[in-house]
């Protein structure tokens, strides 16, 4: 995460407000005010930027640091292009995606596609949603595996594979606990555990829980699930996560190992496990979706 953050300066340094930044990254104005803040702290504490009339300086220590950050970011970049040295298109397929979707559905799935294509190379990028996007417009990646919303990417053509219920970890004797399923509405008042700033499903409760005038208690964010499923284990708060992710973590609806599993059954979600692709695909990719339609959408993989 600390590159994001150095992005985020660099930007902010580059653009002068909050405003404009956060447009140019297309992140909320408190996305960026909370990756500075983060950067600060990862920096001893240092005040890395200040108000000079309408425009964002650095201070002196933020000069210090500017010019090591762009070469941290330029070092990252000069790494992606290495990784995408000239290459035979049927030879490697580089699949983007999210780390749910890489540790619980993308095996199988793989495992498949291997036994059809066992000369092609794969290779699997993490990260967020926006990057994956951005990456696919620019050839870096050749299909995007994300859950979302349905999108609509111009250019590219979407293939919805399968909707994602999504499922509510409660610490073992929560007060919730004895509800059917748990809607926006439960959620007033008690501590939430959540993935990382990015990710869409995080964005989804977000959004709903706004939208019902709940205010959201965000006590922890973790990076991966087995830190939120140990979080809830030990009564931190409630975790949200996708049905396929809890099942891959063995935990079955009602009581596994102190967590409690409940339905989210908030009306008119509509996530989905979608592939993104250029119309303009080669052989793999074109099998590589075929198989995933095939799979994912008759749910011969989730179970």
């Amino acid at each position: 995460m600390e590159l994001l953050y150095l992005r985020t300066f660099c930007e902010l340094v580059k653009w002068g407000t909050y405003t404009r930044t956060a447009l140019e990254l297309d992140y909320a104005q408190s996305s960026i005010t909370n990756h500075i803040q983060r950067l600060e702290q990862l920096y001893g504490g240092q005040r890395l930027l200040v108000r000079s009339g309408n425009q964002v300086v650095p201070t002196a220590a933020g000069e210090q640091l500017l010019p090591y950050a762009r070469q941290m970011l330029e070092l990252q970049q000069a790494a992606h292009q290495a990784l995408q040295a000239p290459r035979q298109q049927e030879d490697i397929l580089t699949i983007g995606t999210i780390e749910s979707l890489s540790l619980y559905v993308l095996p199988e799935l793989l495992e498949q596609f291997r036994a059809q294509q066992p000369d092609c190379k794969v290779r699997i990028v993490l990260a967020s949603e926006s990057e994956l996007l951005l990456q696919l417009q620019q050839g870096k990646i050749d299909v995007a595996l994300i859950l979302d919303v349905p999108v609509q990417e111009d250019g590219m053509n979407t293939a919805i594979l399968f909707a994602v219920d999504m499922m509510v970890l409660l610490p073992e004797g929560h007060e919730l606990s004895g509800q059917a399923g748990i809607a926006a509405m439960d959620l007033q008042g008690h501590p939430l555990i959540l993935t990382e700033e990015g990710c869409t499903y995080r964005a989804y409760l977000l959004r709903t829980m706004q939208e019902a005038a709940v205010k959201a208690d965000i006590r922890w964010e973790m990076a991966g699930m087995e830190s939120i499923r140990q979080a809830v284990d030990k009564h931190w708060g409630i975790g949200f996560l996708p049905q396929y992710v809890v099942q891959g973590m063995g935990i079955q609806q009602g009581s596994t190992e102190g967590i409690q599993l409940l339905p989210w059954i908030q009306p008119d979600m509509n996530l989905y496990t979608q592939l993104l692709y250029p119309p303009q695909s080669g052989n793999i990719v074109e099998a590589f979706v075929r198989l995933s339609r095939l799979r994912l959408a008759t749910g011969s993989i989730i179970r």
